[in-house]
């Protein structure tokens, strides 16, 4: 019999949350499969398990038991916002919003259940939503990581003064899922146009990875779509062959209609169309080739 089967539960629990602080999984998972094996419906130790699991990423094996906890105390705090986690890594991402919803009704005075409804709102592209979250949270506790990391992200999307100074690249290193929504948030910022705002956040990551080639070709790329002599080929980059379509057939109309009526006019028209065409074939390689350079690419 092993020396700590005369352990109480909650000994067996602080011994286990010793290792888990050093992050001794392998030693932890043992300790408590046998504390399991003396106390199998303690919810403390069952939760240790969880978190075992979910760290070394058996999310499934989480799943189950958290389910297990909540079986048995359906308002456990800490198997429910444990489990807002394994449902968002699982792509649960309605379930995990209407968990958060119930932990913040219960508890609305927790900033850090704000900020992580704010980072799943992030996620899911609704900004002003996340927006008006994250300042709930950092107002409930401004000393909060990720409430200062949602609110970071937000000031960077709008661009306000200083926001870039604040440090939200060491703030994303301390959460992973704040920046895999970091880069989802460029996607979607790329895909309405915004493209200062997604190299905003994207000179974040490359902080945060400084020997990334790809995150360093992400940066350079925005670089050039919010260049100021980008300006006029902003429709184009927005709407991509849909304002290309429209363009051919408005300026066909257009000069079919003056062509009669103010020859010289169309002419003029004519060629000015023929060096915008010329601009967004060339410029954009040429700029990008010559920013790459400058990058060291």
């Amino acid at each position: 019999m092993s020396e700590n089967a005369l352990l109480s539960a909650r000994d067996y629990a602080l011994q286990i949350e010793g290792l888990l602080e050093r992050n001794r999984y392998a030693h932890a998972r043992v300790l408590i499969g046998e504390a399991l094996a003396h106390y199998p419906n303690d919810s403390t130790l069952l939760f240790a398990a969880a978190r075992v699991d979910y760290d070394t990423g058996a999310r499934d094996e989480a799943r189950h038991t958290l389910q297990q906890i909540l079986a048995h105390d359906p308002d456990d705090y800490a198997a429910r916002s444990l489990m807002v986690n394994v449902l968002q890594d699982q792509g649960d991402l309605p379930q995990a919003e209407l968990l958060l919803i119930e932990l913040i009704r219960e508890y609305p005075e927790a900033g850090f259940q704000y900020a992580r409804y704010a980072l799943l709102m992030y996620r899911t592209l609704h900004i002003e939503k996340a927006q008006a979250l994250a300042r709930e949270a950092f107002r409930l506790d401004p000393n909060n990581e990720l409430a200062l990391t949602t609110c970071l992200i937000g000031d960077i999307i709008d661009g306000r003064k200083g926001a870039e100074q604040a440090g939200l690249a060491r703030l994303l290193q301390g959460h992973p899922e704040s920046e895999n929504t970091a880069r989802m948030l460029i996607t979607h910022l790329l895909s309405r146009g915004r493209y200062k705002a997604a190299k905003r956040i994207a000179v974040e990551l490359l902080k945060l990875y400084p020997n990334s080639r790809e995150v360093l070709e992400l940066v350079v790329q925005l670089d050039a779509l919010s260049h100021w002599s980008m300006l006029p080929l902003w429709p184009l980059n927005r709407w991509g062959w849909a304002a290309s379509g429209a363009l051919y057939v408005l300026t066909l109309l257009g000069l079919n209609l003056v062509r009669n009526q103010a020859p010289l006019f169309a002419s003029a028209a004519t060629w000015t169309l023929l060096g915008y065409c010329a601009y967004s074939w060339i410029y954009p390689s040429l700029l990008t080739r010559w920013l790459k350079r400058r990058a060291g690419l």
